[in-house]
Parts: C-alpha cells; sequence; structure tokens
C-alpha cells in the first residue's frame, strides 16, 4: 500500500500507510514505553492536548480524523515536523492491542536528562524537590508527579530503584503534567543528596513512619527542601533515611498507620507550601 502524504510545514498527514508505520504505537498492553528509542506514549485528548501545548518534541501521531481535526490548531503551532497518521479507531485498536477510550494517541521523545548538581543550581529559592526512593508502581508514581507539578516542585528526582516515569500509565495518571517538572535520574539517591550539600542551606525531610518520626505540623521553615519518599512496601533505606535531617509523618486516627505513598506526598507538599 503506496501512503498517501499531505503536508504541512510542521506536521505531515498520512491517511494511507503500510502498518509497520506505526509500529511504536503495536501492541501496547502491558508495554511501558519506547526507552529504547527515547520516546513515551502519551495517550487521551487532555494528555495528547497538554502534549501539543509544551516544548516536548513529537515523533509521531496515532489518531482518529475527528481527533485530528479537533487538535489541527495545535498541531498548526508547531515547530519541527511530525508525521500524523489517520485511522479509524478500529483500525488503531488492531494496532494498539486493546479497546481504546479515544483514538488519539503520540509518541514523544523523552527529555536528556540533567545531572542533579546543574540542575540544581538553576533553580529559583526557596525551592522545593521531590526525592523518590524504590517508588515501583507506575501509577503512585504518576500520581507524586502530578502532586509536584500541582504544589511547584522544582523538579522529582528518581533513583535506579523506581519504576520509569515516562512509562505510559505513568504518564496518564500524571494527568500530562509530566511535562511541568523536570525529572531527574539518579543512580545512588544517598549519595546525590550528599552531593547536593554542598549548595548551601538546605533540610531534607524524610516521609517515615519510625519511631523518631515528628508530627508534620511541627516542621516551620522557609528554606530550600527536598522531600524524600520511600518504596510502597518498605519505607526508606536506611542509606537514604540517614541522608535526611528529620524524618517525619502524618499524625492519623489511631490503628491506622500508614496512607498510600502516593496521597501522603501530596499532603506533604501542601504542608510546606500552605
Amino acid at each position: 500500500m503506496f501512503p498517501v502524504f499531505f503536508l504541512n510545514m510542521a506536521y505531515t498527514i498520512i491517511r494511507s500507510f503500510d502498518p509497520s508505520s506505526v509500529d511504536d504505537f503495536r501492541s501496547l498492553r502491558g508495554k511501558g514505553g519506547l526507552f529504547e528509542k527515547d520516546l513515551f506514549i502519551a495517550e487521551s485528548e487532555k494528555i495528547v492536548r497538554k502534549m501539543l501545548e509544551s516544548s516536548i518534541e513529537i515523533a509521531s501521531a496515532y489518531m482518529t480524523e475527528e481527533h485530528f481535526e479537533n487538535l489541527r490548531p495545535l498541531f498548526d503551532t508547531r515547530d519541527g515536523s511530525t508525521n500524523v497518521f489517520l485511522a479509524s479507531k478500529e483500525e488503531m485498536e488492531k494496532v494498539v492491542g486493546y479497546p481504546l477510550h479515544q483514538g488519539v494517541m503520540l509518541a514523544c521523545s523523552i527529555p536528556k536528562n540533567r545531572a542533579l548538581l546543574s540542575a540544581a543550581q538553576e533553580w529559583e529559592s526557596p525551592w522545593m524537590a521531590i526525592a523518590l526512593d524504590g517508588i515501583a508502581d507506575a501509577e503512585n508514581m504518576g500520581a507524586i508527579i502530578r502532586n509536584a507539578a500541582a504544589f511547584g516542585a522544582s523538579a522529582v528526582i528518581v533513583d535506579e530503584q523506581s519504576c520509569n516515569p515516562w512509562l505510559r500509565r505513568s504518564v496518564r495518571v500524571s494527568m500530562g503534567t509530566i511535562v511541568d517538572v523536570e525529572i531527574i535520574f539518579v543512580e545512588d539517591l544517598a549519595a546525590s543528596l550528599k552531593a547536593i550539600r554542598q549548595m548551601g542551606p538546605m533540610r531534607f525531610i524524610g516521609a517515615s513512619l519510625s519511631e523518631n518520626s515528628i508530627d508534620l505540623a511541627k516542621l516551620e521553615f522557609t528554606e530550600n527542601v527536598v522531600l524524600v519518599f520511600g518504596s510502597e512496601g518498605w519505607g526508606l533505606r536506611e542509606s537514604v533515611a540517614k541522608e535526611c535531617d528529620m524524618l517525619a509523618r502524618i499524625p492519623m486516627a489511631p490503628r491506622i498507620d500508614s496512607l498510600n505513598v502516593a496521597i501522603a506526598s501530596g499532603i506533604f507538599m501542601h504542608w510546606l507550601r500552605s
């Protein structure tokens, strides 16, 4: 089948194409991303719209004619060039591998990772950064990122024990706000926290249920702060907890000792920004 092209300076509309042209969107069920290509998948109109309004580079788009017509004004405003593959929702579902609520998807470029120290030197004081130690669930990751964006965090620092924030499910749960906060990958979180201390006064606060954790309501300060959240299963690793200046917990009703980490992160961030 020969492709049919319609050219625009910002994009190329392709209505008839070989199925291999949309391999980036093929069999997405259980497939988190296209990390070997430095790409991530954005789906649903709200999130796609968010990506089109951002500076994120878009490699290709796969959507129905109706969705494209709704989004065309945003495509018209973008620089660069994007291949826009148009198909019916039924044809898209055969490629994607699962029923689609909406027939609209993008394959986007993952921003280049910056060194933590270099990035932190550009944050405007007083800043707040979020550090994640072993967050394994993509939905929790996406919700934490959405919280971070909502409460003005400068960055989300992700260690190698955590899931990739650019997983399709994480991007979806973040509602696309992952483009509103810088994501910084580090290999060793404890060592990375120690390294940025050289920048000057700041506090590292770990969310923890340990006996020496203080009540979140007692925290009062205005300096730069890193909030550190640990794994859903075991919390903060000892090496990371040792780098924290203090450990804090959310006061709760008797016999209830914990909250989902994403919910807890939102409470911590709101408290520190209130």
